[in-house]
């Protein structure tokens, strides 16, 4: 209701009538409205955050209990031997021929090193500039195997440049090099006096 006094007039106007409702009112009652809401998806979003963190934790700690053995397992490599892997590894710091080397291997309780994978093959480069390993191409020239019998996937491994060449006729022996510009598996004279990589397996032990 709304009530009018014009100025100079001695009597009274009254108008009756219904207000107008202007939307600027609204945003503070959506505003009021849309307030608990607000307070109830707050913790639900702290409870989201909360869970993915445990998720997180739970992950890491089942991984570290399947990579560590059960107590009282604990298995290590021998004294001077390194571990990657399932396997250990004793890097000479004599040289021999690719059967002398294989020969210190045995006495060792191991063998020259089969290389399975390039995982593998990185961690043992870096060792020495050239290493004896367990592969050679004796039995058939160009046909190289492990000294399990398995045969050499020269597709999943590196080589280095240009090899094996099988140079002067008489490389059967393979080497793992480590020098510029000729980094990778390389065959080799087996006579030659060299480093060698013996290694064992863990369940060996």
């Amino acid at each position: 209701m709304a009530v009018f006094v014009p100025p100079g007039e001695g009597h009274i106007d009254v108008e009756v009538g219904e207000y107008q409702v202007f939307p600027g009112a609204q945003p503070q009652d959506a505003a009021v409205e849309e307030t608990p809401k607000t307070k109830l998806l707050l913790p639900l979003l702290l409870c989201v955050a909360l869970l993915c963190v445990l998720q997180a934790v739970l992950n890491i700690s089942l991984r570290l209990s399947l990579s560590q053995p059960a107590a009282g397992e604990q298995i290590s490599c021998p004294e001077g031997w390194l571990m990657f892997g399932s396997s250990c590894y004793f890097f000479s710091t004599q040289r021999r021929s690719w059967d002398g080397g294989r020969r210190d291997c045995e006495k060792r309780g191991a063998d020259l090193v089969i290389i399975d994978s390039r995982q593998e093959q990185a961690f043992l480069t870096g060792f020495s500039p050239a290493a004896w390993v367990g592969m050679t191409d004796r039995e058939r020239e160009g046909t190289w195997v492990w000294v399990d019998g398995t045969p050499v996937n020269r597709q999943s491994l590196l080589w280095a440049p240009g090899q094996p060449d099988d140079s002067l006729g008489g490389e059967d022996c393979g080497d793992l090099r480590t020098m510029t510009l000729f980094l990778g598996l390389n065959d080799f004279n087996c006579i030659v006096s060299q480093q060698w990589i013996c290694e064992k397996s863990l369940t060996e032990l």
